[in-house]
């Protein structure tokens, strides 16, 4: 395939990808990982669109849908090659990581004028075909970052975008004289711009707009509220997070408030942005924070970020308030797990198990079961599972030999509410055995399930 058909990524693209540096060696498991990475883009294609790129490619066409994904895969891998050199960048998403080699920068970035100069190409890494990118991107599900670095997608365009300015259009692009000629001060970038532009490390456009519209106060009206840390930590820029402190510090902006470095501190939590974390410990800022932050963190699964919380609890003591609740109710058991070997005293009721039955997190309530911890629980735990159509939930509470009780009555009355009818939680109560026109007695009798 020619140079044409592919995407080179220049470094001020690379900061709209959330890319993480990693580096690598040269054998037989970076292949496979390759491999599996390719393969999996191009099962998520249409017959008649595997067809086309085969035959874009002069390969045969005929076999199943994973044979012709497995055919371009392996085309691919022979004539882009595995990287030879230590080189490779992670396309970040909120539930995981794509490793994807990319071209390393060709472009340097002036923070001054947000001007691009040329530099000399550095070794560089094979390119992906245009359409395997955007495959991989689309799986992202981010329409901002398709945009951002100039790849089709079918993605639609999302509702914070139905009235987006011509500067926010213009601020996908990082680029400062296309931002400019829209005359920002004509018509102003919208919460969605602002945000845009800190998600994506765009420093050069902060520092160009902090100079040229600092009066009449226009910066500081477009980025109130403390938006550049909120934003900036949630995602991880401590770029901007540095470029911001040192405005601060020149008083070109004013300080944070304390309740915006606590939003900040919850966000890096929630988002996994354990560098954010870092650097509010570095930045001598007075950290305020709440159980928010490692509730946060537990609810998302971040065990990586409780760990830090862990390695720095003699200076920062730790509130961790309803955390091992929130990890219940999202079917976390590596967080869970992580509480308890973790040495430090939490708190918890039912609620933990009440949500993880409402919820269907079987394998939450079997580690609680295997825990060693006394497990608190009232019958609204067959209720809730009742009432969201869990019979796999009622099922194994009838197999877990725990003393947990009913009302007739109760569980009727769950059903009537239940979520989709309730048909599939009705039919493994009458399975049990269950009346639902017994007497007044039986109605409102307290019975053991097992």
């Amino acid at each position: 395939m020619s140079t044409t058909s592919v995407v080179a990524i220049s470094s001020s693209q690379l900061p709209k990808l959330h890319l993480m540096p990693l580096k690598i060696k040269h054998h037989r498991s970076d292949e496979a990982c390759l491999r599996h990475t390719i393969h999996e883009a191009y099962s998520r294609l249409t017959h008649e669109q595997l067809v086309f790129f085969l035959t874009l490619r002069k390969l045969p066409t005929d076999g199943s849908d994973d044979e012709l994904a497995s055919r371009l895969t392996g085309f691919d891998i022979k004539v882009y090659g595995v990287p030879q050199n230590e080189t490779q960048y992670a396309i970040s998403s909120q539930n995981g990581h794509i490793n994807v080699p990319v071209n390393p920068p060709i472009l340097s970035v002036s923070s001054v004028n947000g001007t691009r100069s040329p530099r000399q190409p550095q070794s560089r890494l094979p390119d992906l075909p245009t359409e395997l990118l955007a495959e991989i991107l689309d799986r992202l599900g981010d329409w901002e970052l398709s945009k951002a670095v100039g790849l089709p997608t079918s993605l639609s365009r999302p509702l914070s975008w139905a009235r987006a300015s011509a500067t926010d259009e213009a601020m996908l692009s990082g680029f400062v004289p296309l931002i400019r000629s829209v005359d920002p001060a004509r018509c102003p970038p919208t919460r969605t711009g602002v945000t845009l532009t800190i998600r994506f490390g765009y420093v050069h456009v902060l520092d160009t707009l902090l100079h040229v519209y600092r009066a009449p106060c226009q910066f500081l009206h477009w980025f109130r509220d403390d938006i550049i840390p909120i934003v900036a930590s949630e995602y991880g820029r401590t770029s901007v997070l540095t470029w911001w402190k040192h405005a601060v510090d020149s008083g070109a902006l004013p300080g944070p408030q304390d309740k915006s470095i606590s939003e900040s501190i919850d966000r890096a939590c929630r988002n996994g942005a354990r560098a954010s974390l870092e650097w509010w410990l570095a930045s001598r800022f007075p950290l305020t924070y709440g159980d928010s932050a490692l509730e946060a963190a537990s609810a998302k699964n971040h065990v990586d970020v409780l760990e830090w919380w862990r390695e720095n609890s003699t200076t920062l003591p730790l509130k961790i308030g309803r955390s091992v609740d929130m990890a219940s109710s999202a079917g976390h058991t590596a967080v869970l797990a992580w509480w308890i070997h973790s040495g430090f005293e939490f708190k918890y009721d039912k609620t933990a198990l009440h949500h993880a039955s409402m919820h269907g997190k079987v394998e939450v309530l079997q580690w609680w079961l295997d825990s060693g911890l006394q497990l608190i629980f009232d019958q609204e735990a067959l209720v809730l599972a009742t009432r969201h159509n869990r019979p796999e939930v009622l099922e194994w509470w009838d197999r877990s030999g725990l003393p947990i009780q009913y009302r007739i009555c109760d569980i009727e009355e769950a059903l009537e509410d239940a979520i989709g009818g309730g048909e599939a939680a009705r039919v493994w109560w009458r399975k049990k055995g269950v009346n639902f026109n017994a007497n007044d007695k039986e109605w409102m009798k307290l019975q053991t399930l097992n």
